[in-house]
């Protein structure tokens, strides 16, 4: 295990000890030599694209009369459905 570092010298060099923690190091900070609490990294998160919002990101993914106008192949096969009937 590595070397404890007090509380009272952890208060002193906080940034500094969260720079060595952000290298990849882990400090652990106690009280006579015994470690009481772990000074670690945060992992990073990367955002999940899902579905279409993952291409919202993307500028002009999407063109605006795909957006807006409506699909005319739908509207066809909506209107031979009504002549059927």
């Amino acid at each position: 295990m590595n070397q404890v570092v007090s509380i009272y010298e952890a208060k002193t060099n906080l940034s500094k000890l969260v720079k060595k923690a952000q290298s990849g190091q882990t400090i652990y900070v106690g009280a006579y030599g015994k470690p009481q609490a772990m000074l670690v990294s945060v992992p990073s998160k990367k955002p999940i694209p899902i579905g279409i919002w993952a291409l919202k990101r993307i500028p002009n993914a999407y063109k605006d009369e795909d957006i807006i106008n409506p699909d005319q192949d739908i509207i066809s096969d909506f209107n031979e459905s009504l002549d059927r009937l």
